[in-house]
């Protein structure tokens, strides 16, 4: 089936642009990054030393502060992933919804995204176990004991590789079945395999065209860092040239997003005409 992906991406690159979907997805990321800004500014100091090195005792805290935060910024980005995608499908068959009236979609479809994301998270962490298993297997490396677990370690990681890649391939759209086809979260595993496996070469061709266009969008959204870093000493994290940066990085970031998932809704109207 051929997709046209210059529709695909017309609307996927043009959505981030309405107003009122912006302003809203950014005001919340900017919200999130300004506390991860004061816990990083706080604390992260605390985790490198005078030569550079990380100081693992106080990696701890660190973490205790940042992850909770990292954990709640998860939770509302896949609760507002449902509004935008409904949104989104709106603008790409030409029509205009007002984003307030798309979290309506939010209330109702959160539980069943957030079990897709649960589901397949732990897939995944299934698939990648074997690294973790080499990792663990470092201190008694040299042991009868060592060499076994290094050797299970690598054959899973191996295979968990390539059957992860499948996976991920395979299932990216089912957030998009959950939240359009209202379906069950298992359901919409399955019919995001069935729709990409009769599609595999398309989908391929979008996913290079994909991450062709969000890296390049990315590289240029960090020039300012990158300027900044060249001609000037890193700002210090909680300084105003710190502060400034955070909101510029947030700005381009909360594009991508929306890019992200407009790219997948306008993707799936490509391959299910």
């Amino acid at each position: 089936m051929s997709v046209d992906f210059i529709k695909v991406f017309r609307a996927s690159l043009r959505y981030p642009l309405r107003k009122d979907a912006y302003l809203i997805f950014f005001v919340i990321q900017i919200i999130l990054g300004i506390a991860g800004w004061l816990v990083s500014g706080y604390l992260g100091g605390d985790i490198v030393g005078p030569d550079g090195t990380l100081m693992m005792e106080n990696m701890l805290p660190f973490m205790v502060y940042l992850l909770p935060l990292a954990i709640a910024g998860w939770v509302v980005m896949v609760f507002l992933l449902p509004a935008y995608m409904d949104n989104s499908a709106h603008f790409c068959k030409g029509k205009r919804k007002a984003i307030l009236e798309s979290f309506e979609v939010s209330r109702k479809r959160f539980l069943p995204t957030l079990a897709v994301f649960v589901i397949l998270g732990l897939i995944l962490l299934a698939c990648f176990g074997g690294f973790i298993l080499l990792v663990a297997s470092v201190p008694i490396i040299f042991s009868p004991t060592g060499m076994m677990l290094t050797a299970v370690g690598t054959v899973w990681t191996i295979a968990g590789l390539i059957i992860g890649i499948i996976v991920a391939f395979t299932t990216f759209l089912s957030p998009v079945f959950c939240v359009l086809e209202k379906q069950k979260p298992l359901d919409s595993i399955k019919k995001s395999w069935k729709l990409v496996k009769k599609n595999k070469a398309s989908t391929l061709i979008f996913f290079v065209i994909f991450f062709a266009v969000y890296l390049g969008i990315a590289i240029a959204g960090a020039l300012p860092e990158i300027i900044f870093a060249f001609f000037y000493d890193t700002p210090a994290a909680l300084s105003p040239a710190g502060f400034s940066l955070m909101v510029v990085r947030t700005a381009v970031n909360a594009y991508l997003m929306l890019f992200v998932l407009a790219s997948l809704v306008s993707y799936y109207f490509g391959i299910k005409k």
